[in-house]
């Protein structure tokens, strides 16, 4: 398998850790969107969005992270990061679609688009209405994620599944865009968790080792 990814990304971490926990091999290409590889006629052919991460696996692609996820998770059944049960399934499927939706589209990914993503990719001066929009959701998200885990080790029936790995992605972007994360207790002892897996901490370094190579 082949991955396209620019680490710094939580679309992009979020797979790169769940690979990690697998123990998945996956060669990794990195994709700089300040030099416009997502541009070209040949990134184009893998992805007509032209956005990251793409999954390349024998003649397969494909993109969008959080299928990108279920794709991985299926190649371990075992691991039991997809539920066996339907119920489980729909619950998973409800967090994706909420990471997606909500704390991605909406909140965090929102802000990071302003404060991080403009200037990445050249498009100008971040807009106050648009963070100060993107502040608030997180605010009223960040509220309903951090109700949820009240009395919960993971977001559903208390295992680890992709739901886990997709949202707590965006956990290590808060500080670093302002956004606050004291008023959210349970979303930090969740975090924990996830920090201390293996996987995560690999990819965590990844990051680290990317942005010094995108900074050279």
């Amino acid at each position: 398998m082949k991955l396209y990814v620019l680490p710094p990304s939580p679309r992009a971490f979020k797979v790169l850790a769940l690979k990690n926990h697998l123990g998945l091999e996956c060669e990794l290409q990195i994709v700089n969107l300040a030099r416009d590889d997502h541009l070209t006629p040949e990134y184009g052919s893998l992805n007509p969005n032209r956005k990251m991460p793409v999954l390349e696996d024998d003649g397969f692609l494909l993109w969008e992270s959080n299928a990108i996820l279920f794709y991985l998770a299926s190649k371990k059944p075992e691991s039991g990061l997809w539920p066996s049960n339907h119920k489980g399934q729909a619950d998973v499927l409800r967090w994706l679609s909420w990471e997606s939706a909500h704390w991605d589209s909406q909140a965090v990914g929102a802000v990071g688009f302003e404060k991080v993503s403009r200037m990445v990719l050249r498009l100008g001066p971040p807009e106050a209405s648009h963070i100060a929009r993107g502040e608030q959701e997180y605010l009223r998200f960040a509220e309903v994620l951090n109700g949820h885990l009240k009395g919960r080790k993971w977001l559903v029936d208390e295992s680890l599944t992709i739901a886990d790995f997709s949202i707590g992605a965006w956990i290590p972007m808060l500080e670093p865009l302002g956004l606050p994360v004291a008023p959210y207790p349970e979303m930090t002892r969740w975090y924990r968790e996830l920090e201390s897996l293996p996987g995560w901490q690999s990819a965590l370094s990844a990051v680290a080792e990317a942005r010094a190579q995108l900074a050279a």
